[in-house]
């Protein structure tokens, strides 16, 4: 008895490669179908994709994708300028910062030098006081010798009227005293 659980009956072995050769062909025809299918799911998925990108959509997006781009190129641009600029003004700013150190050093040694300029004028002013006051005290001293010369030159003139020849040795106490009189001068001043 045959068993029961073939699902097809039994071959012998003789009508085997025929059976077999039968059996090719459908698979053959299988392949070739579904090459078939494949091709032409391809050409329908490629019809669809064709469609879609020369869909207006697919191209608004196409050229909104295009603007993004030289949008963000010439942002990019004024990005790196903008960075240029700002590295310019931090180099500025740095020297900016260096000459206001530098003049605060400078200001701080002037004052100092100035506190001394300011100290030595007080000091000049205190010497030129005294001086003045002892040209007073030598002006008023010369007047006085003045005065005197002056008296004693008309006591001698007086005396010389009085006495004699012009030629006399009167005379020659007059032109003394005229040699004598800028010698005193002079020595009150020095």
């Amino acid at each position: 008895m045959a068993p029961t659980f073939y699902c097809h009956p039994p071959v012998l072995m003789d009508e085997y490669p025929k059976k077999m050769g039968e059996r090719k062909l459908p698979v053959q025809e299988g392949i070739v179908g579904i090459l078939l299918v494949v091709v032409v799911g391809l050409f329908v998925a490629v019809g669809v994709l064709a469609a879609k990108a020369n869909s207006p959509a697919c191209k608004d997006g196409l050229r909104a994708e295009q603007e993004c781009r030289n949008i963000t190129h010439l942002l990019e641009q004024e990005l790196t300028q903008a960075q240029e600029v700002l590295r310019g003004t931090e180099a500025q700013a740095a020297t900016c910062n260096q000459t206001v150190e530098t003049l605060k050093i400078s200001l701080k040694e002037e004052k100092a030098a100035g506190h001394k300029q300011l100290e030595l004028v007080q000091k000049l002013q205190e010497e030129i006081k005294i001086l003045n006051q002892s040209l007073q005290e030598k002006s008023a001293e010369l007047q006085d010798k003045s005065a005197e010369l002056e008296k004693l030159r008309k006591q001698n003139e007086d005396l010389v009227s009085a006495k004699g020849p012009p030629d006399s040795g009167v005379s020659l106490h007059l032109s003394m005293a005229a040699v004598l009189l800028p010698l005193s001068l002079l020595a009150l001043l020095a």
